[in-house]
């Protein structure tokens, strides 16, 4: 500010007011023109209010007088050609001011004070203005936003459009308030807190998106699908020959609902199809192979969902546990492991371990919050939940029965309840159950009117369950390295080989009675449909009491080396008979099993590995011992000869098995084997590792018989006895084909008409 004369007063705001003689300079215009380069903005200030042609008081005596601010210089050196600053009165009455001070000619006739405004602030850029003109269009969308419905307003928000800021000094103390400070724009710190609060609702996974992603899942793959008859019988198919062995996914009510509609997710139905599709006879889905009837059908299930893999949802996931079941059974091992891997990942995305009463995936953000009703889960969502991530469990162990691969989940975080019975299941009623370990998470009371006893409510499914826990146990202590790292011997009562066989003690002790095996309750399952998965059950726990005293068989048998010197002669006898009578015991479950439509693949290695112990007791000198084993592995392989149309992995495990009789014929014929390889008997993980990537047709294709077998050929003696080929001798125990069948009758018609 400029110091005056001792004549000049001020008012305190910025204005000088002068009144006869003294000196002043204005620094600035109202709309904040500096003195050096400035100039008004006032467009009536050049013109006279009366006139177009300003004629001044005085012109004749002021016409050869040049105003004094002429003399001045612009900021830029040149020459002034107009007032850079005009005074209040001359501005208000917007006429043209001579600019003298400390009074102008104007105000010096008048007799008023004449005053100039000293201001030291500029002129506010004009992109301020546009952005507060943005910021207020922006926040009267908010609040019409607000009050309109959300599913009224479009997915693509507004599109800010916002100037292009030039780079501005530094504002001074003293400077003039911005456009939008002016206008009353909101503080900067209640805009920050709001948009953080507001931030909530544009997370990476919005329900919104969720949504659209959903209703994509309901028509994508529509065009893959079959005729809705085959649909209908492809999925009865599964229920009858799937569901409750393998993995216990879907409630039937509700997905045979849903497909008659025309409301269940294409991709699913295709999983569906394709794994069931080797098992039906329908005339327009029976071809051959059967293993690889479905396998149109599961092509375009995969496409569908690996492209939403970080998109965790139950549908995608039930389709990866059901098509890493349909992959096994094509020999694609890899694609088999890696459906199992990206199921669990996606099954712990969606909190299915946590047992919650809402969606775990995008379930905590604003909207849902807001439709915190439509979020909560049913009872029988809750146990399409839990039996999705028990699926994903039990696939976990199957696939890591091997030697190589360890297991990938705990039991320590699937603390969540075992899946109810059955009836109550479809029947769509809540029961408490217990977990793994014995817990009750979620009691019922007395007065609820709810089955309070949570042993009670337990199915086959659930008991299944702990014994495949028990049996993941085995395999990690006899194939991944328990055995070695165990302190104690395991005749010892602290050894881990103890805890193991007390747990499935326990496990058989705690059987309830309608559980227990015996005609009766055979019975009662048929009628309710799930005698297939109560024959599995026995089938899986004589298994695993195979499993765990195998070693006690000669090495040559076992696979395993002789048994320590320090082995307890008693603790080595009974390991040995509890693996005979096993072995048999599976055999009669197989027997069981071809009645019963069992054909989860665990069920077929159950049947190789018992007849690792019956081949040894076909060459035995007992004729009793020889006789049961031979019925015992005519049952097996039976089986084995169904299973191998189903699941294309056990044309080799029949395979494997005659190399095994014909190991024995040799060792017979030559004498013992002085030691026997532990790898030959395979575990039933190593299969992904011998075909991860598919077989050819001439992989799976039974060698046509030789009409004439040389001699010697198969460890066949020269001469002519009783004793047979290794074919032949599995042939009688394996049914003839219907095509061969059909060809004797041919022949034996053909013979009457001779």
């Amino acid at each position: 500010m400029e110091r005056f004369d001792s004549n000049d007063t001020s008012d305190g705001y910025g204005l000088a007011i002068s009144i006869g003689q003294g000196q002043g300079q204005g620094q600035g215009q109202g709309q904040g023109q500096g003195h050096t380069g400035g100039h008004t903005t006032d467009a009536g200030a050049d013109r006279d209010e009366n006139s177009p042609k300003c004629k001044w008081p005085n012109d004749k005596e002021n016409a050869d007088k040049q105003p004094l601010w002429s003399e001045l210089k612009t900021k830029a050196g040149k020459e002034r050609k107009r007032l850079p600053l005009a005074c209040i009165a001359c501005r208000r009455k917007k006429i043209r001011c001579s600019g003298e001070k400390p009074a102008c000619k104007h105000c010096l006739r008048s007799r008023i004070p004449c005053v100039y405004k000293i201001t030291t602030r500029k002129a506010a850029p004009r992109t301020d203005y546009m952005a507060m003109l943005d910021k207020r269009l922006k926040r009267m969308e908010d609040r019409v936003i607000k009050l309109i419905p959300k599913e009224s307003q479009p997915s693509v928000p507004r599109a800010v459009v916002k100037p292009a800021f030039t780079s501005s000094p530094a504002k001074a103390v003293g400077e003039k308030r911005a456009a939008d400070d002016a206008f009353g724009a909101e503080p900067d710190l209640q805009s920050w807190a709001k948009s953080r609060m507001n931030s909530r609702g544009d997370l990476p996974v919005p329900v919104k998106g969720q949504d659209l992603e959903e209703r994509g899942l309901l028509t994508e793959g529509a065009d893959s699908l079959p005729p809705m008859e085959i649909q209908q019988h492809l999925a009865e198919v599964y229920f009858d020959y799937v569901y409750g062995q393998s993995y216990p996914l879907l409630h039937k009510p509700s997905f045979m609902k849903r497909l008659a509609a025309g409301t269940a997710a294409p991709v699913l139905v295709l999983a569906v199809c394709a794994v069931s599709a080797r098992f039906s006879n329908h005339p327009l889905v029976r071809t051959e192979p059967a293993f690889l009837r479905g396998e149109e059908w599961a092509r375009a299930a995969r496409e569908i969902s690996l492209k939403r893999y970080d998109t965790p949802n139950i549908t995608i996931l039930i389709v990866y546990l059901i098509l890493g079941l349909h992959e096994f059974g094509t020999c694609q091992g890899g694609r088999s492991w890696m459906l199992a891997g990206m199921a669990q990942r996606m099954a712990f995305a969606l909190l299915l371990h946590k047992d919650l009463d809402h969606n775990g995936w995008g379930g905590r953000d604003r909207a849902a919050k807001e439709k915190s009703d439509q979020s909560h889960l049913s009872p029988t969502d809750r146990e399409i939940r839990r039996r999705t991530m028990w699926s994903c469990f039990l696939m976990d162990r199957f696939n890591a029965s091997g030697t190589d691969r360890p297991m990938q989940m705990t039991e320590d975080f699937v603390n969540i309840p075992l899946p109810i019975k059955e009836q109550y299941f479809l029947l769509e009623l809540s029961a408490p159950t217990e977990t793994l370990s014995g817990e009750v998470p979620n009691p019922a009371r007395p007065d609820t009117g709810q089955m309070i006893d949570a042993k009670q409510n337990m199915g086959t499914s659930a008991y299944y369950i702990r014994l495949v826990s028990i049996w993941g146990n085995l395999v990690r202590y006899w194939n991944l390295g328990g055995r070695e790292k165990e302190k104690y011997p395991m005749w010892s009562i602290n050894s881990e080989f103890h805890s193991l066989r007390e747990k499935i003690r326990a496990f058989h002790n705690t059987l309830p009675e309608a559980m227990r095996w015996n005609e009766e309750n055979l019975r009662n399952h048929a009628t309710e449909k799930t005698a297939n998965q109560f024959v599995f059950l026995h089938l899986v726990y004589h298994q695993l009491m195979l499993f765990m005293n195998r070693f006690a068989l000669p090495h040559s048998i076992s696979g395993y080396g002789p048994p320590s010197k320090d082995m307890p002669q008693q603790f080595h006898t009974d390991a040995a008979r509890i693996a005979i009578e096993s072995a048999n015991q599976v055999s009669l479950l197989i027997k069981a099993a071809l009645e019963h439509n069992v054909t989860a693949p665990f069920a077929g290695y159950c049947a190789f590995y018992s007849s690792t112990v019956h081949i040894s007791g076909v060459f035995s000198k007992s004729p009793r011992v020889e006789a049961v084993a031979k019925q015992n592995l005519a049952y097996n392989v039976k089986y084995l000869s169904k299973m191998k149309k189903y699941w294309g992995m056990f044309h080799f495990v029949a395979k494997n098995l005659k190399e095994l009789y014909r190991q024995h014929v040799d060792a017979s014929l030559r004498g013992p084997v002085t030691a026997q390889n532990p790898d030959q008997i395979l575990q039933y993980g190593d299969w992904f590792d011998r075909y991860p990537h598919g077989v050819s047709k001439t992989d799976y294709e039974d060698p046509a018989r030789m009409a004439k077998v040389e001699a010697g050929a198969d460890a066949v003696l020269g001469q002519k006895s009783d004793l047979q080929s290794v074919e032949e001798f599995f042939a009688t125990l394996s049914p003839p084909s219907k095509a061969a069948e059909l060809r004797k009758q041919a022949k034996k018609a053909k013979a009457k008409k001779v």
